[in-house]
């Protein structure tokens, strides 16, 4: 996930990284879903700074189950969901979350607004870095 003030580390995750490292807790939900969002600009198209409390995006689009991760680097783990040319169409996306597999957000990142034309394909990569 990109250091800037367009990004954050959920709560949720947060406070789930630091029970797996302190042992209270033996396994964290793995990373499952990509979830798109028309809800990270403001009326004037001003970017928003996403909150840590968050356990929703402002305005959910569609999750869409991850194709998979690389590392790019090692602390980096890279996912990658595929938008079918038939879902979307018209929406403007301007907010991404990845989400576990029990559905809890995990990390949040705001962005410009991205059309999804009709008849095309929409790959989004989202990087969680560490």
């Amino acid at each position: 996930m990109a250091n800037s003030d367009y990004s954050v580390v959920t709560d949720y995750r947060r406070q789930s990284l630091c029970q797996i490292t302190s042992g209270a807790i033996s396994a964290l939900s793995p990373i499952k879903y990509v979830v798109l969002g028309s809800g990270g600009v403001d009326e004037n198209g001003e970017v928003l700074t996403p909150s840590a409390s968050q356990t929703e995006l402002n305005q959910e689009l569609g999750r869409y189950p991850v194709d998979g991760a690389s590392y790019p680097i090692p602390t980096t783990a890279r996912y990658t969901v595929t938008v079918p040319e038939d879902e979307l169409v018209g929406a403007v996306i301007s907010e991404a979350a990845l989400a576990d597999e029990d559905g809890n957000l995990c990390a949040i990142r705001n962005m410009l607004p991205k059309g999804k034309d009709e008849g095309v394909e929409f790959t989004f990569t989202f990087d969680d870095e560490f």
